[in-house]
């Protein structure tokens, strides 16, 4: 198959929808020969900050001389993002070559996998390929009954926060959703299983207590127990000290300095674990990390930010770090939303960064109507346009930024970043 033939296999009819549960992805690897089992993996959920807690820990163990491997979604622009080494993705001849290799197994089963557990099985079997000594593994929905949770018990378990997010899945409160990211909490064979939880509620706090009492396993909470000084979260980045040493993380947004201190602690559990990570490799792997989507410049003049806010908390935080960064400016508003998110509770983050905004319906299934949007931010005091296209919204969010000396907030689901990206080009010429 080419590159167009396997993503369409990939994407085709006979796969299934969003089906939590175990019994296909195990049942693939196993006719597989069970890959997944040769390998050595730090496996990441949370509700939000999963992307860019697996970019920076995969960053700092390939700065510390590790073929490391990363799995994350979505793609942003192309799919073979979802799968790299060493910060290189996939590319297209082995995305084909993998594809190929699981394709027999996958469809002699009765019952086919979902899309999402093919890939995470073309993923194994690409890290497996490429003799990776380590695998960053982001969760895609969950933990429990994720695809991702064929493997066996990790070097660490890391869960970055708890906060409402697909809740016809996962449950409707937070105690319930922390249950089902608990899943990855496993019994380790030999010694304990080192488990990081960024931060939450007392009540979340328990269930993780008791899964790790349940599996012999360690907790540790880096809010709580790492600490860091003189934080200065700017434009350019995140400045902050950490064991006496001055750091840099090229990534904006206050959900870092969290997502910060979550890496901080994986990376003390590996070593604990015997992975050799010098403060060095640690210093150099957090300043060369890269996550696009992520409170992202994409253009000066105007200025031009992009924030995958895909849900009420991580609106929150976009509205948070926009004021901070930006007090007192105001933004012009670019958006669109997927049908099954808080978009009433969203929209009230947002009216807090500017009081126009121009929206659009991005290329994806789940995606709400953008005329349906507008009346969302109109009943939050946002005076929305609905839009026909991406381009169409930056051309005219663009237009009214230059006219008012403001910056551009691009801020909702990260599938329409691709789209965003692309009109930004051609409106700015960047």
């Amino acid at each position: 198959m080419n590159y167009k033939e396997t993503l369409e296999y990939i994407h085709s009819v006979c796969w299934k929808g969003s089906r939590p549960g175990l019994e296909r992805i195990t049942e693939l690897c196993k006719k597989m020969g069970d890959p997944q089992n040769s390998l050595k993996f730090v496996h990441v959920a949370g509700t939000n900050g999963k992307g860019s807690v697996s970019a920076m820990t995969s960053s700092v163990l390939c700065a510390s001389g590790y073929k490391t491997g990363l799995f994350t979604s979505p793609y942003l622009v192309d799919f073979c993002e979802r799968m790299s080494i060493n910060g290189k993705d996939i590319s297209h001849e082995s995305l084909c070559e993998s594809v190929e290799r699981v394709k027999p197994f996958a469809d002699s089963m009765d019952d086919s996998p979902t899309e999402f557990e093919l890939i995470t099985a073309v993923a194994i079997d690409y890290f497996v390929k490429e003799k990776c000594d380590i695998v960053v593994f982001e969760c895609g929905m969950g933990g429990r009954l994720d695809s991702t949770n064929v493997i066996e018990a990790p070097e660490a378990a890391v869960i970055t926060n708890i906060a409402l997010d697909h809740v016809s899945f996962l449950g409707d409160t937070e105690e319930k959703i922390a249950f089902e990211k608990a899943g990855i909490i496993k019994e380790k064979k030999n010694g304990s299983l080192d488990v990081i939880l960024g931060g939450g509620s007392d009540e979340v706090k328990r269930v993780f207590a008791e899964k790790c009492r349940e599996t012999n396993s360690i907790l540790s909470v880096a809010s709580e127990e790492i600490s860091v000084y003189d934080v200065k979260n700017t434009r350019d980045g995140i400045e902050f000290i950490y064991k006496n040493e001055d750091y840099f993380v090229p990534l904006c947004g206050l959900y870092q300095n969290m997502n910060i201190k979550t890496v901080l602690s994986v990376i003390e559990a590996l070593r604990k674990n015997g992975w050799n990570i010098s403060d060095e490799a640690l210093k150099k792997g957090l300043a060369s990390v890269k996550w696009r989507g992520r409170f992202e410049t994409l253009c000066d003049e105007p200025r031009v930010i992009f924030d995958g806010a895909h849900n009420p908390d991580g609106a929150s935080f976009t509205a948070s770090t926009f004021n901070t960064l930006y007090p007192g400016e105001g933004a012009v508003i670019i958006s669109g939303v997927m049908a099954d998110k808080d978009s009433s509770e969203m929209a009230s983050s947002f009216a807090k960064t500017g009081n126009t905004a121009f929206v659009f319906k991005p290329d994806n299934p789940r995606a709400m109507e953008a005329e349906d949007y507008a009346e969302v931010l109109k009943a939050a005091g946002i005076d929305a346009s609905p839009c026909g296209s991406a381009l169409e919204a930056v051309r005219r969010g663009v237009l009214l930024a230059k006219e008012r000396n403001c910056p551009v907030l691009c801020a909702g689901s990260l599938y329409m970043y691709g789209e965003i990206l692309e009109a930004v080009k051609e409106v700015c010429g960047k």
